[in-house]
């Protein structure tokens, strides 16, 4: 066989490889998960986490959003209160968006892992699992907190003011989170001092696209009769 022949064989047998490769890589594409890290950010998220007595728990969750445990002080020492911060805080006032979306507002809710507001420390870890909701922006934090202090503060607004508050919540879009205690420790207080919670291992699960407005947590529908 000549020197061109093999050459050009040579050549047809390297393309018919490549060509071979390129499908089989294609293939194993087609059929392979895509993963978490190279998809779009997931509407739902779930991980476990430790804390200990006076410590911050953070973890980033995705949608720009960081999950926190902060340390509660005065009454409420020997605790956390649950937070969904915004990764970057704005520059004029930090903020935080479970509060404005978890009733109620004045008295113990399901955030404090804490003794307060009459609970005990020992109940309090009883409670469980926690649940809250929160706002996903910077922008529906700011609409949130005004309906909801014309909610909890009344005034003599007019029919078209109501109707214009009623639309704004109706519009704020909230994701909801859950906190189930897997162990946890108290200390209890000596020598007149507050009991504590010491160590909370726990597990959450967050859903940033439940279907849940701002309207729905303020005026929860009683469930249908069956």
């Amino acid at each position: 066989m000549s020197s061109g022949r093999i050459v050009s064989a040579c050549s047809f047998l390297l393309a018919a490889a490549l060509g071979c490769a390129a499908w089989v890589s294609s293939a194993a594409r087609a059929q392979s998960p895509v993963s978490a890290s190279s998809s779009a950010e997931t509407s739902q998220v779930r991980f476990t986490g430790e804390v200990y007595d006076g410590t911050v728990f953070d973890r980033e969750v995705g949608h720009d959003l960081v999950f926190r445990l902060t340390p509660l002080t005065g009454d409420a020492a020997g605790g956390w209160v649950i937070e969904i911060v915004p990764k970057a805080q704005p520059p004029d006032e930090p903020a935080e968006f479970s509060a404005i979306a978890t009733p109620p507002y004045h008295f113990y809710n399901e955030r404090y892992l804490a003794g307060a507001y009459g609970y005990s420390t020992k109940e309090a870890v009883g409670i469980n699992p926690r649940r809250f909701n929160f706002v996903l922006t910077i922008a529906d934090d700011h609409i949130a907190e005004s309906v909801v202090n014309s909610e909890l503060y009344p005034s003599a607004a007019s029919d078209l003011e109501k109707q214009r508050i009623a639309s704004q919540a109706a519009g704020v879009n909230l994701g909801h989170g859950e906190l189930r205690i897997l162990k946890s420790r108290v200390r209890f207080g000596k020598d007149g001092s507050s009991d504590a919670i010491a160590y909370l291992k726990f597990e959450v699960a967050l859903n940033f696209s439940p279907g849940l407005t701002l309207a729905q947590v303020l005026a929860p529908k009683p469930p249908a009769a069956h």
